[in-house]
């Protein structure tokens, strides 16, 4: 089920970001169709909505951010709002990003409501009400980045009660926005094959 969800730690935050499984083999085949995404060495942006809409709001977004040389989560939060507007009213963002004077920042972006600068952890989308929960009760500061992504993979499988779906997990941090985990789900048939060959299906890079 399509969901973006963000944790800010002290010095970094994670954003996640998947879609249903029916076009899990398709969309993370082709690392073009990946629902997060880095918009510059230390930028990250996480989509969820139609699948379209995530498309223009990511593609509007980084050509903003390159045209205008934006490299705060604040100001690309702003060209994914205007995106948002103009062309991809279903989606929803997360935005993250590191400065090495701020530390993390991140921000929601979704309807017509401004920007919302998120200080601990966020959820948009399907999975947005569960998951929510899942961030209140576990939660903490001072927390590692395994730590927080221990809190996405809880997000995962609540959102997963709703209907299979696969996610990529991202970090940004002092060394630069870069992809964290893969969380997928197979089609059925593969995975009735490969549970025959007794493979893992988490396919994670820690």
């Amino acid at each position: 089920m399509d969901s973006v969800f963000g944790v800010v730690g002290g010095g970094f935050a994670v954003v996640a970001a998947g879609t249903s499984a029916q076009r899990s083999s398709y969309v993370f085949s082709n690392p073009d169709h990946d629902r997060v995404t880095r918009l510059g060495s230390h930028l990250l942006l996480g989509v969820s909505g139609v699948h379209g809409d995530c498309l223009r709001l990511r593609d509007e977004t980084r050509a903003s951010v390159s045209t205008d040389k934006i490299s705060s989560a604040a100001g690309a939060a702003e060209a994914a709002r205007g995106a948002v507007l103009a062309c991809a009213q279903s989606a929803n963002a997360m935005i993250a990003s590191y400065d090495m004077s701020e530390g993390p920042t991140m921000y929601a972006v979704g309807g017509t409501a401004p920007p919302h600068q998120v200080e601990k952890y966020g959820a948009a989308g399907c999975g947005a009400a569960l998951c929510t929960p899942v961030m209140d009760e576990h939660y903490r500061p001072g927390m590692t980045v395994k730590e927080a992504v221990a809190i996405v993979d809880r997000c995962i499988k609540q959102v997963r009660r709703l209907g299979l779906a696969s996610f990529v997990i991202m970090v940004v941090d002092k060394d630069g926005a870069r992809e964290y985990a893969r969380r997928i789900v197979k089609p059925k048939a593969d995975m009735e094959k490969k549970l025959s060959e007794g493979a893992c299906f988490v396919n994670s890079k820690q």
